[in-house]
């Protein structure tokens, strides 16, 4: 039991305290940040939904704990704000969340309440995280909660021009790329209100980095996570494509560049075979991706087979 407990409002007060004596939100950071976010309920639903996932090894969070140290890029965890304050929240030893459901519980306090705050913390600390960024961002996104943070705070952050940002913090260099992609052209979808596509293009983005970065490094753990990634995004996508349809065409007049953009990105996930098409049950998909492992197997150690020896 802690002597006193923060409110929500305490803690972001001492999130404040850091950002004003440092002008950022962002300590270490050189121009590369790996943005991650929970999955939607439908991708795992504890498990039955894909084989064999485990919630604690397989998450976005993982995975983003994976692959930030090969892009040199750094998570939120590892910013100040985060190290001084969220993640041992008053020296109690207890992260936002925990901190937060003890804090309930002590003080009799509706449990479901606790996360909702937590996560209030979290927005308010996100904004600033992205708000700092500047340079090169990868992610692991796909499939991301439409309720959680990265969705519905840090991805309308990235589609804001810096010269527009409102937080208060100094902004004189500003983010080039999302898993290699222009950032120019999320923000000109946000500019036409196309958020489900412009998210659709970060997410295309970012298996086609992981594939490309898979081969580059004859690395079987990236083409698992790639794999892994794959199918949260189909999953995603058969579940939330009639919201970007209705995106898309709402008004019945579509924007003409947005209906080629959409063909353009369903007929990239036909040639990969990641259009809902492919998104058949769980053992189905397990099987795909067990094939598709196995050929990448292969190739590489063909390809070390042929490769003239070094002297």
């Amino acid at each position: 039991m802690a002597a006193k407990w923060l409110t929500p409002d305490e803690i972001i007060d001492l999130l404040m305290a850091v950002i004003h004596k440092d002008h950022t939100a962002a300590c270490h950071y050189f121009g590369r940040a790996h943005l991650y976010t929970g999955p939607r309920e439908e991708i795992h639903e504890n498990g039955g939904n894909i084989l064999h996932y485990n919630r604690k090894s397989d998450s976005n969070h993982k995975r983003a704990q994976f692959l930030s140290p090969i892009f040199k890029a750094k998570l939120i965890d590892e910013m100040n704000i985060f190290t001084l304050v969220l993640n041992d929240v008053a020296d109690s030893g207890d992260g936002i969340y925990s901190y937060m459901l003890k804090s309930f519980k002590d003080q009799k306090k509706p449990l479901a309440g606790a996360p909702i705050e937590a996560d209030r913390v979290m927005r308010h600390a996100s904004k600033y995280f992205i708000d700092g960024l500047w340079g090169h961002v990868t992610t692991s996104v796909c499939g991301a909660g439409r309720d959680r943070i990265f969705y519905d705070t840090e991805f309308p952050r990235l589609g804001v021009e810096a010269v527009d940002l409102i937080t208060g913090l100094t902004k004189s260099r500003d983010i080039k790329t999302v898993n290699d992609g222009s950032i120019m052209d999320i923000r000109k979808l946000f500019k036409l209100n196309a958020i489900e596509t412009a998210y659709r293009v970060v997410c295309i983005n970012e298996q086609d980095l992981l594939h490309r970065t898979a081969w580059e490094k004859a690395s079987e753990e990236i083409m698992r996570h790639c794999l892994g990634v794959e199918e949260f995004y189909m999953i995603d996508r058969q579940q939330g494509w009639k919201a970007a349809a209705k995106e898309l065409f709402k008004g019945n007049v579509p924007v003409p560049e947005l209906v080629l953009l959409d063909r353009k990105l369903t007929c990239q996930d036909f040639i990969a075979k990641r259009s809902p098409k492919y998104c058949g049950s769980p053992a189905t998909r397990l099987s795909q991706k067990e094939e598709k492992l196995l050929h990448f197997v292969t190739a590489i150690a063909t390809r070390a087979a042929s490769s003239p020896i070094m002297m």
